[in-house]
C-alpha cells in the first residue's frame, strides 16, 4: 500500500517531487516484508516457518522497482524518450489515484462491513499503525540531515494501511488470512482520517 495508497496520496499533497522518496520508502518496506514480516507470517500459520532467499528476491524485485530503477537509469543517461512515449506513461501515471480509489471501494466489499467492528486487538494495531508507527518514523528523521520533502513523505508513509500482500501471504501459509484482510481494510479507511491530521500537524 505504501504504492497503490502511499504514491497518489503523496502525489497529491507534494507533488512529483515526492515520487523517489516514496519509491525508496516503498524499497525498504517491501524488503522487510518479504523477509522478516513473511517469516513472521509463516510462524504464525500451520506450517513450519522458513526463509526462502530466492524467492524473497524475486518478490522484493517487483514491477514498480523495476520500473523505478528503469526510470532512473534513464533520467542518468538523459535518454530523452520519443513524444508518444512518454505522453502515454504519462496518461498511466495518472490512473493511480483512481484505481486506489477503486482498490478501496473492492476492500470494502469483500470485507464486508458487519466485520469492520473495533475490537481491542484491532484497536491496537490501528494506535500502532497510526500512532506509534508515525511517532517511531518522526523522531528516526527528526534530526538526520535529509531533506525537508523526504522526512515529510516518510512520516507519511509510515501511516499507510495493511498492505494488501498480507492476506494472501497469511492464506498460503495457514494463518488468519480473513483477519488480515478485515485489517487491511480497517486501516484503508482509517488512513482517509490520519493523512489530513498529519498534514496539520507536520505544518
Amino acid at each position: 500500500n505504501t504504492i497503490f495508497v502511499g504514491l497518489p496520496i503523496n502525489q497529491a499533497l507534494f507533488g512529483d517531487a515526492s515520487i523517489p522518496y516514496v519509491l525508496i520508502y516503498y524499497m525498504c518496506n517491501t524488503t522487510f516484508f518479504w523477509t522478516l514480516g513473511t517469516y513472521l507470517i509463516q510462524r504464525d500459520g500451520e506450517g513450519e516457518a522458513e526463509f526462502d532467499l530466492k524467492t524473497s528476491l524475486k518478490k522484493i524485485f517487483s514491477p514498480p522497482l523495476m520500473g523505478f530503477m528503469l526510470g532512473l537509469i534513464i533520467v542518468i543517461l538523459h535518454i530523452k524518450l520519443p513524444t508518444f512515449l512518454a505522453s502515454d506513461l504519462q496518461y498511466l501515471g495518472s490512473l493511480t489515484t483512481p484505481l486506489s480509489m477503486i482498490f478501496i471501494g473492492l476492500s470494502v466489499s469483500n470485507a464486508g462491513v458487519k466485520q469492520l467492528v473495533l475490537k481491542k486487538d484491532q484497536v491496537l494495531i490501528l494506535l500502532g499503525r497510526f500512532v506509534a508507527a508515525p511517532l517511531l518514523m518522526a523522531t528516526i528523521v527528526y534530526w538526520a540531515p535529509l531533506p525537508t520533502l523526504m522526512k515529510q513523505v516518510f512520516i507519511i508513509q509510515s501511516a499507510m494501511p495493511v498492505m494488501t500482500n498480507a492476506p494472501v501471504v497469511a492464506k498460503l501459509y495457514g494463518a488468519d488470512s480473513d483477519y488480515a484482510a478485515v485489517m487491511v481494510t480497517e486501516t484503508t479507511l482509517a488512513t482517509m482520517i490520519v493523512i489530513p491530521i498529519l498534514m496539520v500537524l507536520m505544518a
